[in-house]
């Protein structure tokens, strides 16, 4: 019972993290009207700038989430991330809401190593598919909300007045943590685990991810997925400027597909990945090269099909759904691969490369492409740096499956030894 609601709170956690980091894009035409941005500005916005101190500050909350209680590192980063939030909506110009927006990022960088690493000590390693994907629920349902916000909301609020009350109810959110009980580390492990005082460096970190092929091929495959994640932050603004719909009406559009395919996704890959994981070789990431390489071929009619047809609509679900699938089964394996002593500084190494090479450099060239693209005459830029962006996603798959040959090949070294 105390597994399942831990786990219900960080979902709903997760949730509010997503609608917060999602926000800024989901207003993305009116902030770049009302504050004056180009692309090149708005890329560094929701790229760099906000991913840069995340994922630097994501491996120091690393180190402490393996050190001391995860509940309450959560409750503070949930604080200082809300009133940033919050003090965004108040921004009157470019580097006013880049200050705010970098320091948003230190204060979400607690949550996903702390939340993983609680939930592997509170599920069996059968579960932790499952658990991981619906902790990852929050990625569909709070970035699927953000655009809802935008659509719903927006024309009423404002996209200032939307900002100010996020931050304020993550406030209130902060109080449950500080009394939650943290879970015994290693709780949930076969084989015993006796708690010693952890000495281990970040060299000793690099060692064992160069010592285990399986782990590194998976967070390079992982880096690469997140480059047109990163360059989603576009959407809206290519959505309105080169598509033709209307902001409000596609932010509802767009948000309620997210909610409902990407809830899908998560979902079934959760579940999915467990089973597969359990009676074929190759693990869960070969189930998700299986999975990219079926969707592929919408993704791209999303990019080029008619706007408002069924291929449009298709392509766009299955991106909501492949982009939500990843998370549960490859945060999952990446948790199955660390030692316990290291789960939450592995994660937060992976969470590092995501965002800072992934998501930071997807938005940032996609912003720099379509600037250069514009300025050579071509009329829709916008389109064409995206569809560069999820050629890169492609390099996921070759990275998963050599992956998933490695753990084959480790699976069937210790059966024999056995």
């Amino acid at each position: 019972m105390r597994s399942n609601a831990t786990l219900g709170l960080l979902m709903l956690l997760s949730i509010l993290n997503m609608v917060d980091r999602n926000l800024i894009s989901s207003f993305g035409p009116q902030i770049v009207e009302d504050l004056g941005l180009t692309d090149s500005q708005f890329g560094l916005l929701t790229g760099m700038i906000f991913v840069f101190f995340y994922a630097v500050m994501g491996f120091f909350m690393g180190v402490l989430v393996d050190k001391y209680h995860r509940p309450r590192i959560i409750a503070i980063g949930l604080l200082v991330w809300s009133l940033l939030t919050a003090y965004s909506g108040l921004a009157k110009n470019f580097m006013q809401i880049a200050m705010a927006r970098l320091m948003v990022g230190v204060g979400e960088s607690s949550l996903t190593p702390a939340s993983l690493s609680l939930l592997s000590d509170l599920f069996p390693q059968r579960k932790r598919g499952m658990a991981a994907g619906i902790y990852y629920l929050g990625l569909p349902l709070g970035a699927g909300g953000s655009f809802l916000v935008a659509g719903l909301l927006g024309p009423t609020l404002g996209w200032r007045n939307c900002f100010l009350l996020l931050g304020a109810l993550g406030v209130l959110l902060t109080i449950p943590l500080f009394f939650m009980r943290d879970a015994k580390r290693g709780a949930q492990e076969e084989e015993e685990y006796v708690a010693i005082e952890d000495k281990t460096s970040f060299q000793d970190l690099l060692t064992h991810l160069r010592q285990s092929k399986a782990l590194m091929l998976t967070m390079a495959g992982a880096v690469f997925l997140h480059i047109p994640i990163g360059a989603g932050q576009f959407s809206q603004l290519w959505l309105v400027r080169e598509r033709g719909f209307d902001v409000a009406e596609i932010a509802t559009i767009y948000g309620g597909l997210f909610i409902v395919f990407g809830t899908i996704g998560t979902l079934i890959s959760g579940i999915a990945s467990d089973w597969y994981h359990q009676r074929f070789n190759g693990g869960r990431v070969r189930f998700l090269a299986i999975l990219m390489l079926a969707m592929s071929p919408l993704l791209m009619g999303y990019r080029l099909g008619e706007p408002g047809s069924i291929i449009f609509y298709t392509g766009m679900c299955a991106g909501f759904l492949i982009m939500s699938a990843f998370y549960g089964p490859a945060f999952s394996t990446v948790q199955d691969l660390s030692p316990v002593n290291m789960r939450g500084r592995m994660t937060a190494l992976l969470l590092v490369a995501c965002n800072l090479i992934g998501l930071g450099l997807g938005a940032v060239m996609t912003g720099i492409l379509s600037d250069l693209l514009r300025s050579s005459g071509n009329d829709q830029p916008l389109t064409w740096a995206l569809i560069i962006t999820d050629l890169c996603s492609m390099l996921t798959v070759p990275c998963f499956i050599w992956a998933s040959m490695y753990m084959t090949k480790k699976s069937s070294a210790e059966a024999i030894t056995a």
